[in-house]
């Protein structure tokens, strides 16, 4: 019987067949546990979008074209399309300014007044919307709001009824309200008629007698222009006996502290005391530390005062002394050292604050010592300090506060300044 020889290449061939069976056998396992992971995971993670940034090309559907980004014209913004703006505003009455291409507070004025007479989102702000109308045929011009057929002779706080809400309406069309047209003359009214009055030259009372009411309802009345906020970084406001402000002077944006202040950290003794909108956020700001330490029972006596009430206390000072046998001159001297002269006192500004404790002199109270110890950290300084006497020529008045930002009140604690020292005005 014959015998057959297997070749050496087969002998190769099978050897690598059975190295390949074993290395599959033990790669099997892991396999396995792959594909389970991955089916794992897929049911787990959700299909993520597709990537598209590396694509060069986007085909649109026929008829279909990428929508352009909206033009807003608003402060702060030049250049042509404002200037079309203020020529389509000033065409239908509603702009009086110059056509200089800038958006500034006339220019934002007019298109909120626009934009309320029209039906709009009143914000002051030409978007896509508000150009669409004031280009179209539809644009109709500036109409004040008639006064009322029976006009009354003033309306105050608590006024109810109908000529309120003629009043409210006509004060949110010119933008100096923006509360519900509801009759009550409360505390956002009052604001709004203040501001009213400021920006038209009249009697800043709250009160809307019959020359308020009668500039209101008038061609005369202008839009509301957005009164300038506190600009922490411009050197401070210098009042004194050589630094007196204009008979005409009054601050931009006041707010009742009795509407501002919550009462269960300060109460504000007179429902009428005005203060700087930001300096009234830092009051609250400071005496909410306060209570957090322990020291309650803070007052605050009096804030802005205009010239003419300045001219009041004066004047009365002055009488009281005079009773007490003073000559003219000596009681107008004597008075000057506690009263300044109208003008004259840091109370027109807005910024200064008489603080107090209830029923009690303040110096010496824990709240006193509070007060000259951390007033500083929220941008108030103690005005007129002991052995300053010279240099601001006033006496000392531990309860006299003044809010210039923390930028100026901090390095004049740490130096030891007084306001004459920190600006460099000592003579």
């Amino acid at each position: 019987m014959e015998t057959r020889q297997i070749k050496p290449g087969t002998v190769i061939l099978l050897a690598l067949l059975l190295v390949g069976l074993i290395a599959v056998g033990i790669q099997l396992p892991a396999l396995n546990r792959e594909k389970q992971l991955l089916q794992t995971e897929a049911a787990a993670t959700p299909t993520p979008t597709a990537d598209v940034r590396s694509m060069m090309l986007v085909t649109l559907e026929p008829g279909t074209t990428p929508r352009p980004t909206e033009l807003l014209l608003k402060p702060g913004v030049a250049g042509d399309d404002v200037t079309k703006l203020q020529q389509r505003l000033s065409e239908l009455g509603y702009y009086t300014g110059e056509v200089d291409g800038a958006y500034g507070p006339g220019t934002q004025a007019a298109v909120l007044l626009f934009q309320t007479q029209h039906g709009l989102d009143a914000d002051g702000i030409a978007g896509d919307r508000t150009r669409s109308m004031l280009y179209s045929q539809n644009a109709q011009p500036c109409a004040a709001t008639p006064a009322p057929t029976q006009t009354p002779s003033a309306l105050s706080r608590g006024a109810e009824g109908d000529p309120v809400v003629e009043m409210q309406q006509r004060l949110k069309e010119l933008g100096f309200y923006d509360g519900e047209c509801d009759g009550d003359y409360g505390p956002g009214t009052q604001s709004a008629v203040r501001l009213f009055q400021s920006q038209h030259g009249l009697t800043v009372d709250g009160a809307a007698g019959e020359k308020t009411l009668g500039m209101l309802y008038s061609e005369d009345a202008q839009p509301m222009i957005p009164p300038p906020t506190f600009n922490p970084d411009a050197p401070p406001l210098l009042v004194n006996r050589t630094h007196t402000l204009p008979e005409d002077y009054h601050p931009a944006d006041l707010v009742l502290l009795r509407n501002t202040l919550p009462e269960d950290v300060v109460h504000v003794k007179g429902s009428e005391i005005e203060g700087d909108r930001t300096a009234a956020a830092a009051l609250e700001a400071m005496f909410r530390a306060a209570v957090a330490d322990g020291v309650g029972d803070w007052q605050i006596s009096a804030g802005y005062r205009s010239i003419v009430y300045q001219k009041k206390l004066f004047d009365n000072k002055v009488a009281e002394y005079r009773q007490q046998g003073m000559s003219g001159d000596k009681a107008r001297s004597a008075t000057r050292n506690t009263v300044a002269d109208p003008g004259t006192s840091e109370h027109h500004t807005g910024l200064a604050f008489d603080i107090t404790t209830p029923g009690k002199s303040f110096a010496g109270t824990p709240q006193q010592k509070w007060l000259h110890e951390h007033c500083w950290e929220y941008g108030f300084i103690i005005r007129y300090q002991e052995g300053k006497e010279d240099i601001t020529g006033f006496v000392a008045e531990c309860w006299h506060i003044r809010f210039v930002g923390t930028v100026h009140s901090l390095p004049m604690r740490d130096k030891g300044q007084c306001l004459e020292e920190y600006l460099g005005e000592t003579e």
